[in-house]
Protein backbone atom coordinates (compact mmCIF):
# COMPACT_ATOMS: atom_id res chain seq x y z
CA UNK A 1 0.00 0.00 0.00
CA UNK A 2 1.17 3.57 -0.69
CA UNK A 3 1.32 6.07 1.50
CA UNK A 4 1.94 9.02 -1.30
CA UNK A 5 0.61 9.60 -4.58
CA UNK A 6 2.93 10.35 -7.63
CA UNK A 7 3.12 13.77 -9.50
CA UNK A 8 1.13 12.01 -12.58
CA UNK A 9 -1.74 10.99 -10.43
CA UNK A 10 -1.99 14.38 -8.57
CA UNK A 11 -2.22 16.28 -11.75
CA UNK A 12 -4.90 13.91 -12.73
CA UNK A 13 -6.97 14.42 -9.47
CA UNK A 14 -6.73 18.57 -10.85
CA UNK A 15 -8.11 17.19 -14.08
CA UNK A 16 -4.47 16.88 -16.13
CA UNK A 17 -4.85 13.52 -18.12
CA UNK A 18 -1.47 12.11 -19.93
CA UNK A 19 -1.57 11.99 -23.57
CA UNK A 20 1.93 10.78 -24.52
CA UNK A 21 5.37 10.30 -22.81
CA UNK A 22 8.97 9.71 -24.30
CA UNK A 23 12.45 10.50 -23.95
CA UNK A 24 11.71 14.01 -25.39
CA UNK A 25 9.10 14.85 -22.58
CA UNK A 26 5.49 14.31 -21.76
CA UNK A 27 2.18 16.25 -22.97
CA UNK A 28 -1.06 16.51 -20.82
CA UNK A 29 -4.68 18.28 -21.69
CA UNK A 30 -7.30 19.28 -19.21
CA UNK A 31 -10.75 20.53 -20.73
CA UNK A 32 -12.30 23.01 -19.75
CA UNK A 33 -16.07 22.81 -19.72
CA UNK A 34 -17.18 26.14 -18.34
CA UNK A 35 -15.14 27.76 -21.22
CA UNK A 36 -15.22 25.37 -23.80
CA UNK A 37 -11.73 24.55 -24.85
CA UNK A 38 -8.53 22.51 -24.13
CA UNK A 39 -5.56 23.59 -21.77
CA UNK A 40 -2.45 21.63 -23.40
CA UNK A 41 1.11 21.70 -21.28
CA UNK A 42 3.69 20.72 -23.17
CA UNK A 43 7.23 19.38 -21.27
CA UNK A 44 9.69 19.11 -24.01
CA UNK A 45 13.39 18.41 -24.64
CA UNK A 46 15.66 21.12 -26.32
CA UNK A 47 18.96 20.17 -27.77
CA UNK A 48 20.39 23.32 -25.99
CA UNK A 49 19.96 22.13 -22.92
CA UNK A 50 16.73 25.13 -22.03
CA UNK A 51 14.19 22.44 -21.79
CA UNK A 52 10.89 23.76 -21.46
CA UNK A 53 7.02 23.86 -19.97
CA UNK A 54 4.34 25.65 -22.08
CA UNK A 55 0.96 26.09 -21.32
CA UNK A 56 -1.38 26.89 -24.06
CA UNK A 57 -5.28 26.29 -25.90
CA UNK A 58 -4.35 24.17 -28.22
CA UNK A 59 -7.28 24.93 -30.61
CA UNK A 60 -7.18 29.30 -30.71
CA UNK A 61 -3.95 30.53 -32.67
CA UNK A 62 -2.97 34.06 -32.42
CA UNK A 63 -4.19 36.75 -35.01
CA UNK A 64 -0.53 35.96 -36.84
CA UNK A 65 -0.77 32.42 -37.28
CA UNK A 66 2.60 31.97 -35.52
CA UNK A 67 1.24 30.09 -32.24
CA UNK A 68 -0.96 29.23 -29.98
CA UNK A 69 -2.69 31.28 -27.24
CA UNK A 70 -0.58 30.89 -23.92
CA UNK A 71 -2.89 29.23 -21.01
CA UNK A 72 -1.28 30.27 -17.05
CA UNK A 73 -0.73 27.97 -14.52
CA UNK A 74 -1.81 28.28 -10.59
CA UNK A 75 1.63 28.08 -8.08
CA UNK A 76 0.31 24.66 -7.55
CA UNK A 77 0.17 23.17 -10.58
CA UNK A 78 3.55 25.17 -11.81
CA UNK A 79 4.85 23.20 -8.39
CA UNK A 80 3.32 19.43 -9.59
CA UNK A 81 4.86 20.45 -13.31
CA UNK A 82 8.32 21.31 -12.43
CA UNK A 83 8.94 18.26 -10.29
CA UNK A 84 7.66 16.46 -13.53
CA UNK A 85 10.40 18.03 -14.85
CA UNK A 86 13.07 16.87 -12.55
CA UNK A 87 11.41 13.36 -12.83
CA UNK A 88 12.71 13.78 -16.44
CA UNK A 89 15.61 15.11 -15.81
CA UNK A 90 14.48 17.93 -17.92
CA UNK A 91 15.03 20.76 -15.50
CA UNK A 92 17.51 22.71 -16.20
CA UNK A 93 19.22 26.11 -14.72
CA UNK A 94 20.03 27.55 -17.92
CA UNK A 95 19.12 31.09 -18.79
CA UNK A 96 17.16 32.01 -21.58
CA UNK A 97 18.58 33.06 -25.03
CA UNK A 98 21.83 34.45 -24.92
CA UNK A 99 22.93 37.31 -26.45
Amino acid sequence: MRIFKNVDEKLKEIGFVKIEENKYGVRYERKNSKYNFTQSVDILHKASGRHILQSYDKDLIDEKKIGNTCVGLTGYEMKLFLKKMKKLGLYSKNAGIKG
